[in-house]
């Protein structure tokens, strides 16, 4: 069964046929519904007894806690890895299963290359994700840079960053290096240093750390270009909970992958998709988890420009606080 979804959802970077996406998304919804257990328990809780869904607005997601308190999988299996969120030692991390970080490899490297055509020499700033460890995110740029050598990962020696970026610049008239980094790290760098070259690209993921007031996208980016003045900035939107990622250039709009749809639901009404032009909180269909869940409502703020593009504007507050007493049984 899941071989063969599986390929369907590979068709979908040659297939811009939108009756496949959908197609492939309803055969995953009842191939999830029937033999996810945790899934399963949540629409027997929450009342969904619609067994003729025809849409992908009437599929029913499950609120993204559940991967806190549940080890969210389709059918049983022995897991090959496990992501964990980022987070500080005394919070619950949620945790995703992978039957096979080979089908995560493959995915995340499709998605990559049809954002980023180019050769890049990869290098990474991302001293939290890091320093948790089991972070889905360091995996993926592991893989991306094609070699996994460690020291192209750098924790706080900005100095160190600043060389081996110029270092790659010089080695090459034409060769680009693609800076990844946690947006915080990012921000301190460029209070010491700036690299001024259009051979330089750089993606923004993640967060403030707490670190005070979170910042708007073009916030960052105009913060971001004082250190980088000639660089093409963009910004990554993944999660320990996708397989999918979402990419921005530096207008602030994420384009979705071909295998991920997003679906903005009204505030009051998470059954309700949020009015035109309104911002709702978002939910996304992520084909390529298949051996886990799909359908997932995120406790993000954005505002749908269509289902495969969208801006972040905030967080849910209080959002553990979502969903049904389920979470907490057993």
């Amino acid at each position: 069964m899941t071989i063969d979804i599986k390929k369907s959802v590979t068709q979908l970077f040659e297939d811009e046929n939108e009756g496949l996406f959908l197609q492939t998304a309803l055969s995953i919804y009842k191939y999830q519904s029937t033999n996810n257990e945790v899934y399963k328990r949540y629409l027997e809780l929450m009342g969904y007894t619609d067994k003729t869904i025809t849409t992908l607005e009437k599929i029913p997601l499950m609120p993204i806690s559940f991967f806190k308190h549940h080890q969210v999988t389709t059918d049983k299996w022995i897991p090959e890895l496990i992501f964990k969120s980022s987070g500080t030692s005394d919070m619950l991390r949620s945790q995703h299963y992978l039957k096979d970080q080979g089908w995560y490899n493959q995915i995340s490297l499709q998605i990559f290359t049809s954002f980023y055509t180019n050769e890049y020499e990869m290098l990474a700033l991302l001293p939290s994700y890091l320093e948790n460890g089991d972070s889905s995110l360091v995996h993926m740029v592991k893989h991306l840079t094609g070699d996994g050598d460690s020291n192209r990962f750098h924790l706080y020696d900005f100095q160190k960053l600043q060389d081996q970026i110029l270092q790659k610049l010089q080695l090459s008239d034409n060769g680009r290096v693609l800076l990844w980094g946690v947006t915080y790290a990012l921000l301190d760098f460029v209070e010491k240093f700036i690299i001024d070259s259009n051979r330089l690209e750089i993606i923004f993921t993640g967060g403030m750390k707490r670190r005070g007031e979170e910042l708007d996208f073009d916030t960052v980016v105009k913060k971001l270009s004082i250190g980088f003045p000639s660089s093409n900035i963009g910004a990554e939107y993944g999660m320990t909970e996708l397989f999918s990622q979402a990419y921005a250039n530096e207008n602030g709009i994420y384009q979705t992958a071909k295998t991920m749809k997003v679906l903005p639901k009204d505030f009051n009404d998470l059954t309700t998709p949020a009015k035109v032009g309104k911002a709702g909180q978002l939910g996304i269909i992520d084909l390529a988890n298949v051996d886990t869940l799909s359908f997932i409502q995120t406790d993000d703020i954005a505002l749908c420009h269509s289902d495969t593009a969208f801006e972040l504007l905030g967080r849910m507050t209080n959002s553990d606080l979502r969903g049904c007493n389920m979470l907490y049984e057993g």
